[in-house]
């Protein structure tokens, strides 16, 4: 009930804000595709020299090979402070992220029947990267990266298990302008 909560509250956010903004952008990361993580971001521009992103992505992927089945879901916030000449959304931009994730492994062999574990990873981040737009503001392509701290929660077989890292993030979109 909790994970479909969240996932409500990121959808309902994302189309309010496609109507409450002069200008806004729908990205996928087409890189991630590959890594069976199917993922879309809104960034809405909230005056020349800030954005807000949010985003959402699920995770399925499998490995005769390996074994194993992953899937998940999470969602993503990030503050855009654009620091070019150029008004929001293309230049130069920080940005201060978080994230939230649910995920599930099993495995599916002889040697680690029945061995399955959830996780869920909290990130708190910073982003530094650089936004494109071509064909008259239509289009747009970003880079960035960043440095994230990762909490990591769950529960394997009969214990819990608590950590953290610090690990980069990493943006790389296209997108798509959606409002006039």
């Amino acid at each position: 009930m909790k994970k479909f909560l969240l996932l409500f509250v990121v959808g309902v956010s994302m189309m309010m804000a496609t109507n409450a903004s002069a200008q806004g952008y729908l990205k996928i990361n087409p890189i991630t595709l590959a890594f069976g993580r199917m993922g879309i971001q809104y960034e809405g521009v909230i005056n020349e020299k800030s954005s807000y992103q949010v985003g959402a992505f699920f995770v399925s992927r499998s490995s005769t090979l390996l074994g194993y089945k992953k899937t998940g879901f999470g969602a993503n916030l990030q503050y855009r402070f654009y620091l070019s000449s150029d008004d929001a959304p293309r230049g130069l931009f920080v940005a201060p992220a978080v994230g939230a994730s649910f995920m599930n492994y099993s495995y599916d062999d002889d040697l680690l029947a029945d061995y399955g574990f959830k996780y869920n990873v909290i990130s708190v981040g910073g982003l530094i990267g650089y936004q494109w737009l071509f064909s008259d503001d239509r289009f747009s392509f970003e880079l960035g990266i960043g440095p994230a701290y990762y909490i990591y929660t769950g529960d394997i077989r009969e214990g819990a298990e608590v950590g953290g890292s610090v690990l980069p993030i990493a943006s790389l979109s296209l997108g798509y302008r959606l409002v006039e």
